[in-house]
């Protein structure tokens, strides 16, 4: 049998229309498969986000609560300084309640834990027929590496337990800092740099007479401690603020240097004149600027010192126009 053209004409055009088929076909399948490969894709992204919102906030939220409780002492000790220069009365009356306030907290607390049996006061109040249904404190959520709230032999310290005495008021508005700086003895100092405060890096410093180097910890957790230390820039400005006034420095340097030269050259140098003041950190290697093993220093060269109850005035009126 003969072909003739029509029947070459009819053949191609069924077998377009099968290769056409065929082609809508894939296209089906290729378009399935991007749905699915980009609703895999989103549902991963919106995991990393969900782990990074967790590791933000949630993982260090005992730190952020460390670092809003800092904030409210440093702000507390700043008021009682100006109430105590302008109401010596009220001040002290307010300086008896909260020590009243402070001995039950600490009592309570001790009682607490002893309840968990961290020390050998409860076999003695075990044996005394204590009530053993005392108020204990639940750890099981703290991450101990990470938590800022420090907590060493099953107690968690917060600034309670702090010794020594707040000095002055730091403030690094660039860095987010804003915290008291605690002085005393050699043992104190060393007591609250272990327990995650802010310290005088000795215990001779007077603020005004001499230069002034501050210690604190680069914490883990963004925005905490001394961790944007390494964000201030020359020519920022930082504050200490305390009875003798209101000082504002401008920060003139910004480098690293070993702890032993640290120590030798800043820490321990008197020759060093008053209008000098260190804010050190142990540095860390961030991808950009490597400070690894080193310690990170901010050199701040004091250019106003205000009085006290001037600063109150600025304080008053700023805090009027929130």
């Amino acid at each position: 049998m003969c072909r003739t053209k029509k029947d070459d004409k009819l053949k191609k055009r069924k077998s377009g229309k099968g290769a056409d088929f065929v082609k809508k076909k894939r296209k089906k399948k290729m378009a399935a498969g991007m749905k699915f490969l980009f609703a895999l894709l989103f549902t991963a992204s919106i995991g990393l986000i969900a782990a990074g919102v967790y590791l933000m906030f949630f993982k260090n939220r005992d730190a952020y609560e460390r670092q809003a409780e800092e904030r409210d002492l440093a702000d507390t000790y700043i008021d009682d300084l100006i109430l105590k220069l302008t109401d010596p009365e009220a001040y002290e009356k307010k300086v008896q309640e909260e020590a009243k306030e402070k001995a039950e907290r600490m009592a309570r607390r001790k009682q607490q834990e002893n309840a968990k049996g961290w020390d050998d006061i409860e076999k003695s109040s075990e044996s005394a027929g204590e009530d053993e249904s005392a108020p204990t404190y639940d750890f099981s959520d703290l991450d101990y590496e990470d938590a800022n709230y420090y907590m060493r032999d099953g107690i968690v310290y917060t600034p309670d337990y702090a010794k020594g005495t707040i000095q002055c008021v730091l403030e690094v508005p660039t860095a987010g800092i804003r915290r008291g700086v605690y002085t005393g003895t050699w043992e104190e100092i060393n007591y609250d740099l272990d327990i995650w405060m802010v310290t005088a890096a000795r215990p001779d410093y007077t603020l005004g007479e001499t230069h002034m180097c501050i210690y604190g910890h680069n914490h883990t957790a963004q925005d905490l401690s001394f961790n944007r230390l390494k964000d201030v820039e020359v020519g920022d400005a930082f504050y200490l603020t305390a009875e003798s006034g209101r000082y504002t420095y401008r920060v003139t340097n910004v480098f690293a240097v070993s702890r032993d030269e640290a120590t030798r050259n800043y820490v321990d140098n008197f020759s060093i004149g008053s209008d000098k003041c260190y804010i050190i950190t142990c540095g860390r290697d961030d991808g950009v600027k490597n400070y690894r093993y080193l310690d990170l220093i901010v050199e701040g060269t004091l250019e106003e010192q205000m009085p006290l109850l001037e600063y109150a005035k600025i304080r008053q009126q700023s805090g009027a126009n929130k």
